[in-house]
């Protein structure tokens, strides 16, 4: 029992410290994806107004002999809504378009909710959950880390659960932050 508490008392310490550290939104990356199938993916993310984030990747996968192209395009909206335990996190909606090409095209829409959090000025945390109506609908819960080796450089992972018989998807990568 004594253990339990200390380990929640511990996390609940971690985030609430407060922290200088603003979540950031401007990068570049690559790395690569395990998700359908797997292969090399480029990502980027721009603060384009106050409160609006665009938001795009690419990844070129393989299953067996078959390669198909993955795009996403989409918008983060950030509400402005502060969470009582953490108010350094931002919390925002999120939606965009989804496309698979190669044997079979197929195209589709997504929605959701996701926090951001500054964890301390070297990691950052998200996390997502969200609706695909691409691939027989699916909802996905997503969370990943970016840790800052230095002031623009960071190593990000990430994992999304999927519903249904959508893959789970696993990314593993390096980001430059401008």
């Amino acid at each position: 029992m004594k253990k339990i508490l200390s380990a929640v008392s511990a996390v609940l310490l971690t985030t609430s410290l407060s922290v200088t550290a603003d979540p950031r939104w401007n990068y570049l990356g690559v790395g690569y994806t395990d998700a359908a199938g797997d292969g090399p993916y480029v990502e980027g993310s721009v603060k384009i107004a106050p409160a609006l984030v665009l938001k795009a990747d690419y990844s070129r996968q393989s299953v067996g002999r078959f390669d198909f192209n993955v795009i996403d395009v989409g918008v983060r909206y950030l509400t402005g809504f502060k969470l009582d335990f953490s108010p350094q996190s931002q919390t925002y909606l999120l939606a965009g378009l989804d496309s698979y090409s190669g044997d079979a095209d197929e195209t589709g829409v997504y929605f959701g909710a996701g926090v951001k959090h500054a964890l301390s000025p070297q990691a950052q945390l998200f996390t997502e959950a969200s609706y695909h109506t691409i691939a027989d609908n699916y909802g996905s819960l997503a969370g990943g880390i970016a840790f800052y080796v230095s002031p623009d450089w960071a190593l990000r992972s990430s994992l999304a659960l999927n519903s249904g018989n959508a893959k789970n998807e696993f990314r593993f990568g390096v980001s430059y932050q401008f």
